[in-house]
């Protein structure tokens, strides 16, 4: 049997099939208290789960979910309430949720009394293949995605599939893209694997593709712990689709991180055919894998101006230049691509007329 313990540049990350691994960690360590934060549906239907499991007295903050509340303004509001509940420089901070749980609740430990160490508890599929790996924090300002944070690696990964079990399918597909795009970018047989999910209602993960997946993560992070060089190929499909993302945001119609991922996927393997990447071969071959698990109508009447405008505010962009990370084949990446506004706007046509 494969270990359920991965090292990931000095965070353990558990496969906690029993939650084991977490009752060890909270009852070896010597905090002077555990913060819980989380949003409204993870400490309705994810903190049972764990309550048993968690010290007494532990302080529960939730606050509204959703991207269009991470934001400088809800941090304020729990720094007040960790301040009115004495919460001291030794407690632990645990990150019970989601992407933007995970995002901006450890830019909340990390800002506050200059850092607390924090856990990561991810409950969604995002967050236990992405956004908790790799030590980013942060929050989105005036519309823009993830633009004010830091890095700061969490003390422990603890994964628990059985959290899944209370998402809706729409949020188990958002988390599926993060998968695809790993084996997009890195293992074409993890690739093959997950064609064989699309054709069903609900995707099916094990732990074997949830560590697979993980695992090119982590190879990526531990290169690059900064994101200067090979990390940048997990921006792939994300220029095209953090831009949708805040269109469809501010227009009042939101998309899950996982939709716009999809879409921008698309967009950037059709520039990866045009740039001469890759060929048509694989550009059919991923086009029609995803359009089975999103609907381009969604985002016909996308703003296109506001489109560029948030886009050219991507914080991937260098010296004036738009970059892109690109495949370079299935299951492999090509990064810092530079593409003119002209090819942009030809990619999104394309997108759009699928």
């Amino acid at each position: 049997m494969k270990p359920d313990i991965i090292n990931i540049d000095g965070s353990p990350l558990y496969l906690d099939r029993d939650l084991n691994f977490l009752k060890t960690f909270l009852s070896s360590q010597p905090y002077s208290g555990v913060v819980v934060l989380g949003d409204e549906n993870s400490v309705r239907y994810c903190l049972p789960v764990i309550k048993d499991i968690l010290p007494e007295g532990i302080i529960v903050i939730e606050f509204a979910s959703g991207e269009s509340n991470k934001n400088i303004d809800t941090c304020q509001e729990v720094w007040r309430k960790m301040l009115a509940a004495r919460v001291d420089r030794k407690a632990l901070v645990l990150l019970l949720g989601g992407g933007v749980v995970g995002d901006m609740g450890g830019f909340i430990a990390s800002a506050y009394k200059r850092g607390l160490d924090f856990i990561h508890i991810p409950t969604t599929l995002m967050a236990m293949t992405d956004s908790s790996i790799g030590g980013k924090t942060g929050i989105d300002f005036d519309g823009i995605k993830n633009v004010i944070g830091l890095f700061s690696r969490p003390k422990a990964i603890f994964t628990h599939l059985g959290f899944l079990n209370t998402l809706p399918d729409k949020e188990m597909w958002s988390g599926f893209t993060e998968i695809v795009k790993h084996a997009l970018i890195a293992d074409r047989i993890l690739f093959n694997e997950l064609k064989k999910s699309v054709d069903e209602a609900r995707p099916v993960v094990s732990y074997e593709i949830l560590r697979q997946s993980i695992l090119v993560k982590k190879t990526l992070v531990e290169r690059d712990p900064f994101e200067s060089s090979v990390r940048k190929a997990l921006n792939f499909g994300h220029t095209v689709g953090h831009a949708i993302e805040s269109c469809m945001l501010k227009a009042g119609t939101p998309l899950t991180h996982g939709e716009a991922v999809v879409y921008g996927m698309i967009a950037e393997t059709w520039l990866s055919h045009k740039t001469g990447l890759i060929l048509a071969d694989h550009l059919n071959e991923v086009e029609n894998f995803l359009l089975k698990i999103c609907d381009v109508k969604k985002i016909i009447g996308l703003d296109r101006s506001q489109f560029f405008d948030f886009i050219s505010n991507d914080k991937k962009n260098e010296s004036g230049k738009i970059l892109f990370s690109l495949l370079n084949g299935i299951g492999s990446f090509s990064i810092n691509k530079a593409v003119n506004e002209e090819g942009i706007e030809d990619s999104l046509n394309y997108l759009l007329s699928r």
